[in-house]
């Protein structure tokens, strides 16, 4: 079969969610759509930007920006930047002008031009939501008109613009009277990108093709919010898988600690432990519902979308003056494939939603169980505690009677020495007295010894000289005064 193409032009069709921090000329888009046209041109976007409520985003007096390709003066190209509702979105055309008399056919190895270092491939990022790349030919009259011969075309065509050896073909048929194909997983859209490869047959495909164009680019947006919502979805779901999973294991555990502990009210390890697992199940359960609400959240847009998604396939249709089932490749996705990523997600909230009641169960269960052995040590340890401040004072009051009654001794054998050391003062002192009233006639004792009448005393032995008598005399009575003052003083201190 014959290999040559007439006048290839690729469409890119690109979407972004506005967000509020990100609009204007620091839009991720547009940074990214300078960087797309330095691949072909010194021609840049962001110079032209004009933000206004219309639809365009450039100046009244312009709809798009032209260039011309450096390496390739034949090829021409457009760029416009749109805004769509709550998002930005850019479309890029490239390729040969099909009414010039000088365009001649090519091979299909020049789309390798259209997509230099795949800079067409763009990740989907937060807020993008996807794109489309529209890839129209004209078929020269050499070509072979078979399905087969046409599907390898098309085929060949996508290698060439990807340089992919397989494409990911997931369905053809007819639109506007000419073959098209449509390629990409609407479930991985990011591994799979959307695109469409028309082979054009008649002016009437072309002419239909430009009338429905605006309707046709915002039904590309519809599908793109569609099929980024599934993806999000997708995220969401294996997170509450993941942590659905990990449920039963995680009760499992706080039963078993519920079933071995014995509460104490010495030491309350267990009762940290697991009001710890509630507080961290009751931190997940937030989480868990966060991911559900997200969930119903996304089911909402592919709804809200889906619908809207339909309502342009009417548009086209009535614009066109056509049956909506001659739109059949582009209305199996509001048919078909919308409805199963609702059907999806429905059947996703109906399974983990169980979890819901389950988490909430479990967190008040579990509550129960420690408020009720947190009051059971409470009161153990109230018990303890009395017990104990009963045997504190009990020993305290036997510390202080037996305080009391050591300083009860210790008062008694004070008063009894202080006594004592007052009856020796007193015996003393009485002592005292009597030896100096014997001291005080201590003066005759130095007289000689005589009889009354005067007459000396003879005596046949040696007689004491006086002044020893008188201390012999003095001592003694002063020793007897204190032992008899001694004697009287403790006799009349004894009880009677």
């Amino acid at each position: 079969m014959s290999m040559k193409i007439f006048a290839p032009n690729l469409y890119l069709c690109t979407y972004h969610l506005r967000q509020d921090d990100t609009t204007g000329a620091t839009h991720p888009l547009w940074q990214a759509s300078d960087r797309l046209l330095s691949h072909f041109t010194t021609t840049q976007l962001t110079p032209h930007l004009h933000f206004n409520p219309g639809r365009i985003l450039l100046p009244p007096s312009q709809t798009e920006i032209p260039f011309t390709l450096t390496a390739h003066p034949k090829i021409e190209g457009f760029i416009q930047p749109l805004q769509l509702q709550d998002s930005y979105a850019l479309l890029l055309n490239i390729g040969y002008d099909d009414e010039k008399e000088t365009t001649e056919t090519v091979d299909p190895s020049i789309l390798q031009t259209f997509n230099p270092n795949h800079c067409l491939e763009s990740p989907l990022t937060a807020s993008c939501l996807g794109q489309t790349l529209i890839l129209t030919l004209w078929l020269t009259p050499e070509t072979e008109q078979s399905i087969p011969q046409l599907t390898q075309l098309a085929n060949h065509c996508y290698q060439q613009l990807f340089d992919q050896p397989q494409p990911p073909l997931s369905r053809r048929g007819e639109l506007f009277g000419s073959l098209i194909f449509e390629y990409g997983n609407p479930r991985q859209p990011d591994q799979s990108p959307h695109v469409l490869i028309w082979l054009l047959q008649n002016l009437q495909t072309d002419t239909m093709f430009k009338h429905s164009w605006g309707l046709a680019f915002d039904l590309f947006f519809y599908r793109h919010k569609v099929a980024k919502a599934f993806q999000d979805s997708r995220a969401a779901y294996q997170q509450l898988k993941t942590y659905y999973h990990s449920l039963d294991p995680t009760l499992d555990h706080i039963q078993a600690q519920i079933d071995q502990a014995q509460p104490d009210p010495q030491d309350d390890t267990y009762l940290r432990e697991i009001k710890q697992h509630l507080k961290q199940l009751s931190g997940d359960s937030l989480i868990y519902d966060r991911l559900l609400r997200k969930m119903k959240d996304l089911f909402t847009t592919i709804a809200i979308n889906g619908s809207n998604y339909n309502d342009k396939i009417d548009q086209i249709a009535a614009t066109l003056s056509i049956n909506p089932e001659n739109l059949l490749i582009w209305q199996q996705f509001g048919e078909n494939i919308a409805p199963q990523f609702r059907r999806q997600i429905e059947a996703d909230l109906s399974y983990f939603e169980q979890g819901t009641g389950l988490i909430s169960q479990a967190v008040a269960s579990i509550r129960a169980i420690v408020e009720i052995d947190q009051a059971q040590c409470d009161r153990a340890r109230q018990r303890w505690e009395k017990e104990h401040e009963e045997r504190f004072l009990e020993r305290l009051h036997q510390q202080d009677q037996a305080f009391q009654k050591e300083l009860e001794a210790s008062r008694e054998q004070g008063e009894k020495a202080n006594q004592d050391l007052q009856d020796k003062i007193q015996a003393v002192g009485v002592g005292i007295a009597a030896g100096a009233i014997a001291a005080s006639t201590s003066g005759l004792m130095i007289e000689r010894w005589y009889h009354p009448n005067g007459e000396k005393i003879e005596s046949p032995f040696p007689l004491p000289h006086p002044l020893l008598m008188a201390l012999f005399f003095s001592a003694f009575c002063s020793w007897g005064a204190w032992r008899y003052a001694q004697w009287w003083i403790g006799r009349q201190r004894r009880p009677q």
